[in-house]
């Protein structure tokens, strides 16, 4: 219903556009351009036309206007508002891309805070609508939460543009994605390549205690990422997965509803909680006995506390290259969303804008980081410093994408489950 809403209030936008333009009557249409104050517009697809007074939109049609115009014209609305654009984001290289937003647009103000997980969801929820001086936008992860406690309630607006509608997949523009980062299996190689191609092999007796893995009660996309694991889609590849590696079809007599929940009872009895962050269990891992397995994010690589001649990644080394048979690790988008009483639409539609950009994306995609991607497949991927990360099409092929909508539908019974065999 929110895409079609947005639909429904452009059309009404471009049929008064039409109307400003195409009048029958030379004399209405004079005295129409004469009695109104109107701004000048020209779209990303070069039509000219006008709208009386922009800025007396309410936020709704503000953001549905703005995904039309260019970023030139979205500037010198974005002139207009006054004050200071706040962010909230998880990911604090929001810093640098402010930082070189503003740069690159010197009239208008902004500002970055960073915000964890945690906290995230209840500033938000707490603040917007209040007198609190809070965030005008957010760069969010967990769509679950995102969509159940915030865009259900009404406090955040999504805005996506027309420009990027070519390059960036329908499935990412509402909740619009602005970027992605993954956890994947990497194991300890020191004792020789341990044959690792089959997920289910993580379910066997071989790798109790084995496996290090943030705690999902304590990280949500974690979470997600098992919830996803039984959706009708990954328990049917899970099922595929089992019938290669034990040599006969998955069946229902096991006990459990589907594959999923199968695979999740057994990976979950041989993970490790020791690490409560990735940085530990890269290190750990890297460090640690032969042939231990770790599922953490890729840009913990970077550190030069993470032995790398000690390890392997999965992904690669699985199957001749083709990755582990089921899936070998999970990717999760990170969100932006404007705050419904925002007093900037404009400006915080042009530094999404911005971000979704080669050149705003640059500071996450740049030779010191590793491991994030833009939905954007018109960005090339920079080669980071280790020569070990790949393009995003390498990757989601081969993870668990994150889904909030399916998430949403298995959580209750799902979680329930997990949760009982967490220790």
């Amino acid at each position: 219903m929110k895409k079609l809403g947005a639909l429904a209030l452009s059309f009404t936008l471009a049929l008064g556009l039409i109307a400003g333009c195409n009048s029958n009557d030379p004399k209405e249409s004079q005295t129409a351009k004469t009695d109104q104050t109107e701004t000048s517009t020209t779209t990303d697809q070069g039509e000219t036309g006008s709208l009386e007074d922009p800025m007396a939109l309410s936020t709704e049609e503000k953001l549905a206007y703005a995904a039309t115009l260019s970023n030139e014209d979205l500037y010198e609305l974005a002139k207009k508002e006054t004050g200071n654009m706040m962010v909230y984001s998880t990911t604090s290289l929001c810093e640098t891309a402010m930082n070189t937003f503003l740069e690159k647009y010197p009239d208008v103000k902004g500002a970055y805070s960073s915000v964890g997980e945690a906290d995230m969801f209840t500033k938000l929820s707490t603040e917007i609508g209040s007198a609190a001086d809070g965030a005008d936008m957010a760069l969010l992860q967990n769509a679950y939460r995102m969509e159940n406690e915030l865009i259900s309630e009404g406090l955040l607006l999504n805005y996506f543009p027309e420009m990027y509608k070519e390059t960036v997949s329908e499935e990412y523009w509402d909740p619009c994605a602005v970027l992605f980062s993954q956890k994947i299996f990497i194991y300890n190689s020191t004792g020789g390549d341990i044959d690792l191609n089959n997920v289910w092999q993580l379910t066997e007796e071989a790798y109790a205690d084995k496996i290090f893995f943030k705690d999902p009660s304590t990280e949500p996309v974690g979470m997600n990422f098992l919830v996803m694991l039984t959706s009708d889609e990954w328990a049917d590849k899970l099922a595929e997965a089992y019938k290669e590696y034990f040599g006969k079809e998955w069946s229902k007599d096991s006990g459990f509803e589907n594959a999923g929940y199968e695979f999740l009872d057994g990976f979950l009895a041989n993970c490790n909680y020791t690490y409560a962050a990735d940085g530990g269990i890269a290190e750990g891992v890297s460090t640690g006995a032969a042939g231990n397995v770790g599922i953490f994010v890729f840009s913990k690589l970077r550190s030069d506390s993470v032995v790398k001649d000690n390890i392997s990644i999965a992904a690669y080394e699985a199957n001749d290259g083709k990755g582990l048979t089921g899936f070998s690790g999970f990717i999760y988008p990170t969100y932006a969303q404007i705050c419904k009483d925002t007093d900037m639409p404009y400006t915080a539609s042009l530094f999404i804008n911005y971000i979704l950009s080669e050149e705003g994306f640059a500071a996450w995609n740049n030779e010191n980081n590793m491991g994030v991607y833009s939905p954007n497949t018109a960005i090339t991927l920079v080669p980071d410093k280790t020569g070990l990360d790949k393009e995003i099409s390498y990757w989601l092929d081969r993870l668990v994408v994150e889904d909030g909508v399916v998430v949403a539908e298995q959580y209750p019974e799902a979680y329930e489950f997990i949760s009982t065999r967490l220790s």
